[in-house]
């Protein structure tokens, strides 16, 4: 069947190729008004490995539209340093052409060495941005090199662009970044939380882009399948998936000796939990040199269940955490990119104290003994969580390179401070178009396997429909290519999906996503385990329910039972043995089906008129039995029977339930699609009760 054309207006309408179209018409006209269609020079700044794995996928997408874009890239700090992996080359192998070398760091490691590291960078970056004269400056995070370069394209009237801006951690760091934001011009987050600081910091909310974290485009795009091949290397030949450690802990510059001490106490623990460690070095912050005298002092380097190393290729050490049994320490990568594969996670101190994280990260904020680190350990190792999208959903970069593309480079420079309230604000793109916040529904049918898009006002933007296959492989195979499908959909038509939801026949396990036994209309459906193999292809959460709980749950938030404390619902399915009636005419081929019997009684058939009286009489007498047992305040008739039984179980009731609950209200449930509409609720009403 086809599928209906959206009115103007609704979702949809237009379709993606018309908003592409008005999109680069717009990005034409900018272009124009900028001067002789001149491209966009953009200035790319990176100083360590961190900030590279999130700076890498914008400067590939940069890359990749030259008729737009120029791209310079200079790379100074902790990357042109021997001791910290020369990680300068990653670059190079990623083929860029660097333009700018800057030895900006001052050895020492420690408070003094930071200072004077930052004024380096201040003498010497003048020079370097007067030769290339960008249009924007791309600056990352809240190290104290980024805190240099924002310094020195603000006073020499060159545009920022912040990416991770609004965060909270705990540290310094805090400082840092929230002084880069005042400094920068030009915003891009990756939380909702993060976007709302910005706001309450009186950033134009214009200048604001909510698109996820860039790092994450790589992490849910990546499918090495030979991660064996990558563990065996860095580990050894004889470690398995899921067995083994990714250990990553920085000083902490405001207590540094505390966090030299939880350090040790983490070695430690590490060693008496005896599992093979690949172990990184800390960055170059003050501290870090005593941190790695610990780690030579306990023979760390020599250590047969350690390796130690000073930096892994970001690609390699994706496989690395996303196939760990644990990553332990204090790192930003540990309570953000881990979330995406489930892996679990022990934080440890106050360095990410204030970070949004997903339920894999265990906090061990006081970690001031060895046992209370090895009982985290004991508790985290070899769990696998659902996965978290908090930072990111993939699509980080289009959105970032369609910002860039929107510059006006004839609007003036200085910027404007707002003073919005919070809570009024909303998330748009740079084109002022809403990202709807939706779910993707699946219904698992006897017959068909439905997926559809759901905003978070219950309008269903995009349904696929396929005939459920017969066997447990084909079925599983279908559902995956159906939600890959609408979640890549989703994109183009603004949707931002928070996770999947599963409306399913029979006895469910919601809570661990197992389909306990199916009805007989979905064969070899038996302990089926829906919420991993789903959550591990998308990096969604998922949520499995039984469908007439999802038709409940569609009516408490989208129905009849939006507002009421108490209620129940009712499915009237279809029949599936019914009397072939007179009046009717049926092709051979065709299932008798309760339609056919409703149209039979609608032509005046006597028998069709008696079937649905008797059935509706013993429905009545069912909802008289639920009324005097659980007392609801409204009746909710669901399915394609619910309409000629109303009236019929009205009356029932009046007849046969006891005076104080004759006045209960029966109502037809209005919801075109409950069952979707169920297991879309089961994501949005779960998801959102986050704080963004």
């Amino acid at each position: 069947m086809g599928t209906k054309a959206p009115a103007r207006g609704q979702p949809g309408a237009g379709g993606p190729h018309e908003l592409y179209f008005k999109n680069l018409s717009k990005q034409k006209q900018i272009m124009e008004k900028n001067g002789n269609n001149r491209k966009l020079r953009v200035c790319v700044a990176t100083c360590n490995r961190a900030d590279y794995s999130k700076l890498a996928p914008i400067m590939f997408g940069i890359k990749s539209e030259p008729q737009f874009f120029e791209l310079d890239v200079v790379v100074l700090g902790s990357h042109l340093i021997d001791d910290y992996g020369n990680t300068y080359r990653m670059i190079e192998q990623d083929d860029f052409d660097i333009h700018t070398r800057l030895h900006t760091i001052v050895r020492g490691e420690d408070e003094a060495a930071m200072v004077e590291s930052v004024g380096l960078a201040l003498v010497k970056l003048p020079d370097v941005l007067n030769r290339l004269k960008p249009d924007i400056m791309i600056v990352h995070g809240d190290r104290f090199d980024a805190l240099a370069l924002a310094t020195s394209a603000a006073l020499m009237n060159i545009r920022i662009l912040h990416i991770e801006g609004g965060e909270v951690s705990g540290t310094i760091d805090d400082s840092i970044r929230h002084a880069i934001t005042k400094l920068a011009h030009f915003h891009v987050c990756c939380t909702r939380s993060a976007e709302q600081h910005l706001i309450a910091m009186c950033e134009d909310h214009d200048r604001i882009l909510l698109a996820g974290c860039p790092s994450y485009d790589k992490l849910l795009s990546s499918k090495n399948k030979d991660y064996m091949s990558i563990i065996r290397m860095w580990l050894g030949e004889d470690v398995k998936p899921r067995d083994y450690i990714v250990a990553l802990q920085h000083p902490v510059t405001t207590d540094i000796k505390h966090s030299i001490k939880m350090f040790e106490l983490t070695l430690d623990a590490l060693m008496s939990f005896n599992k093979r460690t690949l172990v990184l070095f800390p960055n170059i912050d003050a501290g870090s040199k005593e941190m790695v005298r610990v780690m030579r002092k306990k023979g760390i380097e020599h250590h047969p269940n350690f390796r130690a190393v000073k930096h892994v290729p970001f690609e390699q050490f994706i496989q690395l955490v996303a196939h760990a049994g644990c990553v332990i320490g204090n790192s930003s990568c540990g309570v953000r990119e881990v979330g995406a594969f489930g892996t679990p996670v022990i934080n440890l101190g106050t360095r990410q104290i204030g970070r949004e994280t997903g339920e894999n990260v265990l906090h061990v904020r006081d970690a001031d003994t060895q046992d209370k680190i090895l009982q985290a350990l004991h508790l985290q190792f070899g769990k696998q969580y659902p996965c978290s999208k908090i930072y990111g959903d993939g699509n980080a970069v289009p959105r970032i390179l369609k910002f860039l593309k929107s510059i006006d480079l004839k609007e003036p420079l200085q910027k404007k401070f707002c003073f919005p309230p919070v809570k009024e604000s909303i998330s748009q793109d740079i084109d002022h178009i809403l990202e709807t916040q939706s779910a993707l529904a699946v219904d698992l049918g006897g017959t068909n396997l439905r997926v559809a898009i759901v905003s978070m006002k219950g309008e269903i933007v995009k349904k696929y429909t396929q005939l459920n296959p017969k066997t447990y492989e084909d079925r599983i195979e279908l559902i995956l290519k159906m939600c890959m499908e609408a979640a890549s959909e989703a994109v183009h038509l603004n949707c931002r999906i928070l996770g999947v939801g599963i409306s399913t026949g029979g006895r469910v396990n919601p809570r661990e996503g197992i389909v306990l036994h199916s009805t007989k209309l979905i064969q070899e459906w038996s302990s089926v385990d829906l919420r991993t193999p789903i959550s591990d292809a998308l990096h969604l959460p998922v949520w499995v329910d039984n469908d007439g709980n999802c038709a409940a749950l569609a009516e408490r938030k989208f129905g009849h039972g939006k507002g009421v404390e108490n209620f129940v619902t009712l499915i009237t399915g279809t029949a599936e043995e019914l009397l072939l009636v007179g009046g009717m005419s049926i092709k051979m081929e065709e299932t008798i089906s309760a339609v056919h019997l409703i149209q039979a009684a609608k032509l005046g058939n006597a028998k069709a008129e008696s079937i649905l009286r008797t059935a509706g009489t013993a429905l009545g007498l069912g909802v008289v039995n639920i009324l005097h047992t659980m007392n609801p305040s409204l009746v909710i008739l669901s399915g394609v029977l619910a309409g000629h039984y109303v009236n019929i179980v009205k009356d029932v009731i009046s007849r046969q339930a006891m005076f104080s609950v004759q006045t209960v209200d029966v109502v037809v449930s209005n919801l075109a699609d409950p069952a979707l509409l169920g297991a879309a609720s089961l994501v949005l009403d779960y998801s959102t009760r986050r704080i963004y």
